[in-house]
């Protein structure tokens, strides 16, 4: 989900790869962090990592209260975390000074992950970018097969949040040349048009007051019935079933609205246009 960070170094994995370089991953950052091993037991595959024969990389989700036994960012499981309390703390101030939307809990979380990351660089064998949010931390492992470790790598993505929002948000069931970004960043055009910004490891916030009005999927499924008409979960599964929910209930003013702000999601993500797409992606034009 965090596109090709590591283009120059990482590959895509075989479907029979995934679970040997799982279990090696999850045993490697028992190494980095020992006092916090059981933690990476908790990841959960999402989007389409080990539904197809070979994935470009794996998405992992993670309930964010699995990370501390106490309160968040207590000074004692932060020595746990091998991180220091003080400097996290400039981390967090540093990206307060600088924000503008972001909640104080979201900076303290992009804080944290920042410092797992700065721990975790110095491994050996896995590398992490200097890219992080709030929700996301973004990493490269060797892949493994039944033999032990191979020549080559993958890029593995962490997704920090509500695990059920998780699995809703980097859901993926479609088929080439379509991805589960085709289905999820149009319920980001259905969000934005109607004055909401879609967050894929948060929920789904108000513009004018950073307020979160939704975070869980029936909460989402609650606003989006709200906005355009009932909408179900299965509604939400692929992207034809969003387009054919949208049609059916939106005006024609929101339905404009709608596909020119995902049309232009999708050229900035160089994502293919859905055929069902072809001739508004014509009609339509776009600054």
């Amino acid at each position: 989900m965090g596109g090709n960070i590591f283009k120059d170094y990482a590959s895509p994995i075989a479907k029979d790869r995934i679970r040997p370089t799982y279990v090696e991953y999850v045993r490697h950052l028992g190494v980095i962090f020992p006092l916090k091993a059981d933690v990476f037991k908790n990841f959960v595959f999402v989007g389409s990592s080990g539904k197809k024969d070979v994935s470009g990389d794996l998405d992992l989700a993670i309930d964010m209260s699995h990370f501390f036994i106490g309160e968040p960012f207590n000074k004692a499981e932060m020595s746990d975390w091998r991180i220091n309390y003080d400097f996290w703390e400039q981390e967090y101030l540093g990206f307060k000074k600088r924000a503008r939307t972001a909640t104080d809990t979201m900076l303290r979380w992009k804080a944290f992950l920042k410092c797992i990351g700065n721990v975790i660089s110095k491994d050996c064998l896995v590398n992490v970018s200097s890219k992080v949010t709030n929700g996301n931390l973004f990493t490269m492992f060797p892949q493994f097969d039944r033999y032990g470790q191979t020549n080559d790598f993958v890029q593995i993505d962490w997704m920090v949040g509500n695990v059920d929002w998780l699995s809703f948000a980097y859901h993926s069931a479609e088929n080439a040349p379509l991805k589960g970004l085709h289905r999820t960043q149009f319920m980001v055009a259905m969000a934005s048009a109607k004055g909401y910004t879609f967050l894929h490891t948060k929920g789904i916030k108000n513009k004018l007051n950073n307020d979160f009005v939704a975070k869980t999927p029936e909460q989402a499924l609650s606003l989006f019935s709200s906005l355009y008409g009932d909408i179900t979960m299965r509604d939400t599964v692929t992207f034809r079933g969003l387009h054919s929910y949208f049609k059916a209930n939106s005006t024609e003013e929101d339905y404009k609205a709608v596909i020119e702000s995902y049309l232009r999601i999708l050229r900035i993500s160089r994502a293919t246009i859905p055929k069902d797409l072809e001739d508004e992606n014509s009609r339509f034009t776009w600054s």
